[in-house]
C-alpha cells in the first residue's frame, strides 16, 4: 500500500511539473506570436546608404519605414557595426503615425552616417538596427550606391 501512494505521489508531482511546462511554453508561443505580429506591423524598404566621394568617411543613409499598426511609432536611434556613429538627423527621433508610412530622403529626415570603418563599394550590403519607442529591435539591410546611380532632371 506504502508502494502504491508513493507511486501516486510521483505520478501527480510528474503530472504537476508537464503541465507547468506545458502552460509556460504555451504563453511563450503566444507572446512569440504576438511579437511576429508586431513585427510584420512595421517594414523597412528601400533601405540605402550612399558611397561616400573621395576619401569622406561620412555619408547618408535612407530608408522607408511603414507603420501598420494602431500605434504611432517613434525610432529613438540607429545602430550599426560598419560605422562609429549613426544618426538621425535633422531631429534625433521621428515619429511615424499609426498606419502610416515615413520616406526618409536627402533635404529631409535621413541618417547621417559618421566615421565609416570601411571603404564602401556599390552593391555592399549594410546591417543596421532601428530601435524603436515600443522596444522592438528591427534589423534591415542597406545596400550601398553611388549618388550618380539617381536619374537627373536636365
Amino acid at each position: 500500500m506504502k508502494f502504491l501512494i508513493k507511486c501516486m505521489g510521483i505520478f501527480l508531482i510528474i503530472f504537476n511539473v508537464q503541465s507547468a511546462v506545458a502552460a509556460n511554453n504555451a504563453n511563450k508561443n503566444a507572446a512569440s506570436a504576438y511579437d511576429k505580429k508586431e513585427a510584420l506591423d512595421i517594414r523597412v524598404t528601400n533601405a540605402f546608404v550612399f558611397v561616400p566621394l573621395g576619401a569622406s568617411k561620412n555619408t547618408t543613409g535612407f530608408f522607408t519605414i511603414d507603420n501598420r499598426s494602431n500605434s504611432d511609432i517613434i525610432i529613438t536611434g540607429v545602430s550599426a557595426s560598419f560605422a562609429k556613429q549613426i544618426k538621425l538627423a535633422p531631429k534625433t527621433s521621428l515619429m511615424i503615425p499609426a498606419r502610416e508610412s515615413l520616406t526618409l530622403k536627402p533635404n529631409a529626415n535621413f541618417l547621417q552616417i559618421n566615421d565609416l570603418n570601411n571603404k564602401l563599394t556599390t552593391g555592399d550590403e549594410l546591417h543596421l538596427t532601428i530601435s524603436l519607442s515600443n522596444g522592438q529591435k528591427l534589423q534591415i539591410i542597406a545596400v550601398a550606391k553611388s549618388a550618380y546611380d539617381q536619374i537627373h532632371g536636365h
